[in-house]
């Protein structure tokens, strides 16, 4: 017989169900290239949604008569599938923000040990609960216990909200207005919901107060229309000011190819407006695919930068002969076929780009300069 505190706690964790699975609907309907922060945010509201998912279930097993040995199977599973990803959830955000801020690179050899170790300890503590309880227990009468274990991973996932927050701090005068406003309130809104749970084991609100966090990370956060061209769907300047500003502050090597359509007037007098566009966007599907590590930015009309980080000087100057060779082969479109005359320079970190000024500075010098190829930075 299901009671009436069950019914409530069935309702807490489908509110957050209902919220997780309408963030992954989102996700679904408007997708975006999918880079490793996306995919740890996708991560998430699926773990919240599957938490939800299992607490619910959890409450329903407890509601019906069966076997003793399929309930308490049925239990342990269930409790073992909730903890082992609910306890993945403050890494995820924590390896979230350090790439959000653009500090991921620097979490390198033994600093990349000591993030990951208190996750693994964590996750072990879970896989051999069943021999050593560590985390709970249930007894013969499928009374469930709450070991010391729980606390110590609710010390381990509050280490790394100390750590997302330090990263967000260090990282606060880049963000919005709207971003800081979000951060803060989904901060906020999960230190609550924690709280209240570990102290009150029988208040279930921390997973909706996690999935209501989540979908106001994702709306303001994740969404990265006004960082993008309309029709070309590249970053546009602005997001390329605000990623290199990101870059420069934090030190993060990286290497840029510049590019820029020589012929583009001509090309205006012969088709329409919305015809080169789609030129453009073509352009901008190839380098896109080179690599799924590279961002692609229309700075200009008929200009844009691939910015390729944390890659060998040689493997840069690959890359800009990769592009160059393909401008010299016809784009198509529409079943219609153009060439495209253009310009690539290669630069980096490596060659003194320490700021916007010599990044631009470094785009403008190789506009005197004839070669059959791409143009690299010792040459400008």
């Amino acid at each position: 017989m299901i009671s009436d505190q069950t019914f409530g706690v069935i309702a807490y964790n489908l509110s957050a169900l209902i919220v997780s699975v309408t963030c992954i609907i989102y996700k679904l309907i408007i997708p975006s290239r999918l880079k490793l922060r996306n995919r740890l945010f996708n991560s998430l509201i699926i773990i919240l949604a599957i938490d939800a998912f299992s607490a619910i279930y959890g409450e329903i097993i407890r509601g019906y008569d069966m076997a003793h040995e399929t309930a308490l199977f049925l239990r342990n599973l269930n409790e073992m599938l909730y903890f082992a990803t609910h306890f993945a959830i403050a890494p995820i955000i924590a390896r979230y923000t350090m790439l959000k801020c653009g500090v991921e690179h620097k979490i390198r050899g033994w600093r990349s040990v000591a993030v990951h170790l208190p996750f693994l300890i964590s996750e072990f503590m879970i896989l051999t609960n069943p021999w050593f309880h560590l985390i709970y227990s249930i007894d013969n009468n499928l009374v469930y216990t709450r070991e010391w274990g729980v606390y110590v991973v609710y010390i381990i996932g509050g280490l790394y909200f100390i750590l997302s927050a330090v990263f967000i701090f260090l990282y606060w005068d880049l963000l919005k207005r709207l971003e800081q406003i979000a951060i803060i309130y989904f901060y906020v809104l999960v230190l609550i919901g924690t709280l209240i749970q570990m102290v009150f084991s029988n208040i279930s609100c921390e997973l909706l107060c996690d999935a209501i966090g989540a979908m106001g990370m994702m709306v303001i956060l994740e969404n990265d229309d006004d960082r993008r061209d309309y029709t070309t769907k590249a970053y546009n300047r602005n997001a390329l000011i605000n990623d290199m500003m990101i870059a420069f502050k934090y030190k993060r090597p990286f290497d840029v190819i510049f590019i820029d359509i020589l012929n583009e007037e001509i090309l205006r007098r012969l088709l329409t407006y919305a015809d080169y566009e789609k030129i453009l966007s073509e352009v901008v599907k190839f380098l896109k695919s080179i690599n799924d590590k590279f961002d692609v930015y229309r700075v200009g009309v008929n200009s844009f930068f691939v910015v390729c980080p944390e890659i060998s000087e040689k493997k840069a100057k690959k890359v800009a002969d990769e592009i160059y060779d393909r401008f010299k082969e016809f784009w198509t479109y529409s079943g219609k076929i153009v060439t495209l005359n253009a310009r690539v320079i290669q630069a980096g970190t490596e060659d003194g780009i320490a700021d916007l000024d010599k990044l631009f500075k470094a785009h403008g010098s190789g506009k005197n300069i004839d070669k059959d190829g791409p143009i690299f930075f010792d040459e400008l």
